[in-house]
């Protein structure tokens, strides 16, 4: 479940758990995976007896008939998978969501976790939590984009926030990509599980997307701004990379 990109806009400090979150800057290699419907060919055979002007049956030598080579049943065109706009804040139980998410990182609250996972029992231990955000003092200005995924009642979720860091004054811009699923009584959750190989792919396949990739080029842009004012930000941050 690994995903590979060209470049990473800011070393994540916060562990994935599981659920399919990374700080994103450009896609992936293009590998949609599409949902196979089959088209089927039914021949019949005509079976009807020739008959004379009286309607009986000629009788006499029957004359044996060429037999035909049957026509191949053609391959099944696959069908491609529904692919939906990059919706901005249409979604107020996902924001809400979300700001749980980074507020329950940011206190390392194990508690909070369970409530908003779609496993509770996959979280992390209160040390590893401590250690993801050992340099972070606060998420700000999280904003989020939401595109349905092609089962219902879930959807990819991108996350705009800015990390500020302990001892630097200029926050680092950061996008994250999340999976989110919807709960037998209506509850969205992150999900915390394990991808199975259609969802994955069309997952990690939105990053392809035009209006995707807009949004993380406007992400990239305001990094570079950033780490452009701020020389502090920059020597932390390439440190970061450069640790990866």
């Amino acid at each position: 479940m690994k995903l590979k990109y060209k470049k990473i806009i800011l070393f994540t400090l916060i562990s994935t758990m599981g659920i399919g979150m990374v700080t994103l800057s450009i896609a992936p290699n293009k590998n949609n995976k599409t949902e196979e419907s089959i088209n089927i060919v039914e021949l019949n055979e005509d079976k009807s007896n020739s008959n004379n002007d009286n309607g009986n049956t000629i009788s006499g030598t029957v004359t044996p008939t060429q037999a035909t080579t049957p026509t191949p049943s053609p391959s099944p065109t696959p069908t491609p998978l529904p692919v939906y706009n990059l919706e901005e804040d249409g979604y107020p139980k996902i924001t809400k969501l979300m700001k749980s998410y980074y507020k329950a990182k940011l206190n390392c609250d194990v508690d909070n976790f369970k409530t908003i996972l779609s496993d509770p029992t996959n979280i992390e231990s209160k040390k590893q939590l401590q250690k993801d955000i050992q340099y972070v003092e606060d998420y700000n200005k999280i904003k989020c984009y939401v595109k349905k995924g092609f089962i219902k009642d879930t959807y990819i979720v991108y996350v705009y926030n800015e990390v500020k860091f302990i001892n630097i004054d200029t926050p680092a811009p950061a996008t994250d990509q999340f999976y989110v699923v919807t709960d037998d009584e209506g509850n969205v959750k992150i999900f915390s599980g394990e991808f199975d190989a259609e969802t994955e792919e069309y997952y990690r396949a939105r990053l392809q997307d035009a209006d995707v990739i807009k949004l993380l080029d406007e992400t990239n842009a305001k990094a570079k701004k950033a780490k452009k004012k701020d020389k502090d930000l920059k020597s932390f941050w390439d440190k970061l990379e450069n640790n990866q």
